[in-house]
């Protein structure tokens, strides 16, 4: 296992006045190959093993086994449905359309997105918070 000082020995460079320097870029790459080798240090000292038995078979066989199976595949978040689009965007501007009057209980005002006009419904609960209660194509 390398030290800090040898790991960083050999991200420097020779300056133009002849100083020892190491890049922003070397430095970064420098306490990356850091992090991953205390990554494989911290691996290998607690190795897993199937069934927490010791001496039983190893979960991952090396490093790069384990730090493979950790890049798994997201799936993309589902695109949000119209009604969810639209009450997005009411709920980021209903604070422009509060009434002032205490005593009115339900708003309306019209948007558009995608080029469709839509106007949104909102009534205020017992709370004294408006909650979006639907919206209507124009």
């Amino acid at each position: 296992m390398k030290s800090k000082e040898e790991i960083l020995n050999s991200y420097y460079s020779q300056g133009a006045d002849g100083m020892r320097e190491i890049s922003a870029d070397g430095l970064l790459k420098a306490m990356e190959e850091y992090r991953l080798q205390a990554e494989e240090a911290a691996f290998n000292a607690a190795k897993a093993y199937e069934d927490d038995v010791t001496g039983g078979k190893e979960l991952f066989e090396t490093f790069a086994d384990y730090k493979a199976s950790l890049d798994i595949p997201l799936p993309a978040p589902p695109e949000p449905t119209e009604a969810q689009t639209i009450q997005f965007m009411a709920d980021s501007i209903l604070e422009m359309f509060i009434p002032h009057d205490k005593s009115i209980n339900s708003l309306s005002f019209d948007i558009r997105s995608d080029g469709k006009g839509y106007t949104v419904n909102y009534t205020k609960g017992h709370d004294e918070r408006w909650a979006f209660t639907g919206y209507l194509n124009r």
